[in-house]
C-alpha cells in the first residue's frame, strides 16, 4: 500500500495534548502516534465495543481498512 502524505494544522493546546501522549506511550515520531491513534479509533468503531483495545487489536482493524473496496 503506498504512503499518502497530509499536512494537518491544529491548536497550539492540541498539539501540547499530542506531545503529552506520545511521551507518555514512549512514541517520539508524530505519524507513527497518529497512525495508532487513527487504528485505535478504527477498532473502537468498528471491531469491538470495549474502547480499551490492544495496540494488535487496533493494527488488525488497520489492515482490514486495506481489504475493504
Amino acid at each position: 500500500m503506498a504512503d499518502v502524505f497530509m499536512n494537518v494544522r491544529i491548536e497550539e493546546e492540541d498539539a501540547r495534548m499530542l506531545e503529552r501522549m506520545m511521551a507518555e506511550d514512549y512514541i517520539d515520531n508524530r505519524s507513527m502516534f497518529v497512525r495508532k491513534l487513527i487504528r485505535q479509533e478504527w477498532a473502537r468503531r468498528y471491531s469491538r465495543p470495549n474502547p480499551a483495545i490492544s495496540v494488535a487489536d487496533a493494527m488488525l482493524a488497520g489492515k482490514e481498512i486495506g481489504n475493504e473496496a
